[in-house]
């Protein structure tokens, strides 16, 4: 995130570097979740990339506000000012950000480990956990 940047700037580089951190990331982050849960491991790109959609939406759209918000604090702490953020600014602009973000993150992370243990698309996956009585 940079306050050199505008929003939409700061947005679209957040958003891409996002997904393409979940593209790599996908297997590994399967691999993580079977594990925990005790479920068997498969090689299958099919099942190694269930709930990759989920997965690109919810970090791409985190690190997107994270990116958008977090420029957009430094701009308002820098008040126009050209200087490097002091560290407690820069940490709180971070985190600040970090927060906001895990408003959209939370519930999408959930949906992606539900199409990963249960399979299914990711409506489906929603319905069922809006639903759970269903």
């Amino acid at each position: 995130m940079s306050a050199n940047l505008n929003e939409l700037q700061n947005a679209t580089v957040g958003m891409t570097v996002g997904v393409i951190e979940v593209l790599c990331l996908q297997p590994f982050n399967y691999c993580k979740n079977m594990m925990q849960q005790g479920q068997p491991l498969s090689a299958d790109p099919r099942v190694l990339y269930r709930g990759v959609m989920a997965n690109a939406v919810n970090m791409g759209s985190c690190t997107m506000i994270q990116f958008a918000v977090g420029g957009s604090l430094k701009k308002l702490v820098l008040g126009g000012e050209q200087r490097t953020l002091k560290m407690h600014e820069e940490m709180g602009t971070g985190i600040a950000a970090g927060v906001t973000s895990a408003l959209v993150g939370s519930p999408l992370e959930l949906i992606m480990i539900q199409q990963q243990r249960k399979g299914g698309g990711s409506l489906e996956t929603f319905k069922s956990i809006a639903n759970p009585n269903n």
